[in-house]
């Protein structure tokens, strides 16, 4: 009698996926202060990575949740940004040197919202509010700013009646989220003015990996449960594929989903843009490993 022998699945990692710019830039530029002997600081975590951040912490990169805990050295902003008033007090510090690495496109919607608070707009800012681009962000919008959540409506009861509303998002979230919010903004006012604030890198990632889900029978999202647009990532790839999982690293897909595996022919890898490109790798590795 002969027995069938098992065939291992088909795994495709997404084309673009791993680190975006603006992540890796402030990453290099911690380990390039680190690497000239300086004794190195992040204002917050660089990356919503386990692994990445247990990298950084082996390199002796310390990461610090206020200013106030920082006393010397060299301190990296990361790609989210800092509130307005915490920049300047941070460059205030003559005995620190501060590197800056918000990401340009984080900058980008900085300045959207001061020009609006400038030019008398109610600033509304959809998003996560306890995420901290959005802190950064809100700061440059004036006294007359509103945020609200872009997975809870009731939020957007808080957007006045009023002449002039100006709309920003944070970067990671949903277009077509930013688009409905516009839409109900404009029942609220005579003049909208909308700042396409998403970040083009997260569209095209999510795009990417979305074709890639409809073409598998199963798709893991790869990165950390705290990270917003890996997060965002998994619910776009639900939209067509009903087999999705949302695994930090390759050791959680074994612990928790080796059994979901079995009989899946086509599996897609793809992860945030906080996910680094070794850590996929390592994910695909391991489904081929508990396939066989």
């Amino acid at each position: 009698m002969t027995t069938a022998t098992p065939t291992r699945p088909e795994v495709r990692i997404a084309e673009r996926a791993g680190f975006c710019y603006g992540v890796r830039l402030a990453i290099d530029k911690a380990k390039h202060a680190r690497d000239e002997g300086k004794p190195v600081t992040t204002l917050g975590q660089l990356v919503h990575n386990p692994g990445i951040k247990a990298d950084l912490l082996e390199r002796g990169i310390r990461t610090a949740d206020l200013a106030d805990q920082v006393e010397g050295g060299t301190l990296v902003i990361r790609a989210h940004g800092v509130p307005s008033s915490e920049m300047t007090a941070l460059q205030s510090k003559g005995d620190l040197e501060v590197i800056d690495a918000t990401c340009t496109w984080v900058i980008q919607s900085q300045k959207a919202a001061a020009e609006l608070a400038e030019q008398g707009y109610t600033v509304c800012i959809i998003g996560h509010e306890d995420h901290p681009e959005i802190k950064g962000v809100r700061s440059y919008a004036g006294e007359n700013h509103v945020v609200v959540d872009d997975l809870d409506r009731s939020t957007w009861e808080r957007v006045p009646h009023t002449k002039k509303i100006g709309v920003l998002s944070q970067s990671t979230i949903l277009p077509t989220k930013l688009e409905e919010f516009a839409a109900f903004c404009l029942r609220r006012c005579h003049d909208l003015r909308v700042v396409n604030t998403v970040c083009p890198v997260t569209l095209t990632r999510q795009a990417n990996s979305v074709v890639l889900a409809g073409e598998v029978d199963a798709m893991v999202v790869v990165g950390g449960k705290n990270s917003s647009n890996t997060r965002e990532l998994a619910v776009k790839c639900r939209e067509v594929c009903d087999q999705v999982v949302h695994v930090e690293d390759a050791d959680e897909l074994a612990r928790e989903h080796a059994g979901w595996l079995a009989g899946k022919e086509r599996i897609g890898v793809t992860g945030g843009t906080s996910t680094p490109e070794v850590d996929l790798e390592a994910v695909r590795d391991r489904i081929l490993a508990l396939t066989v």
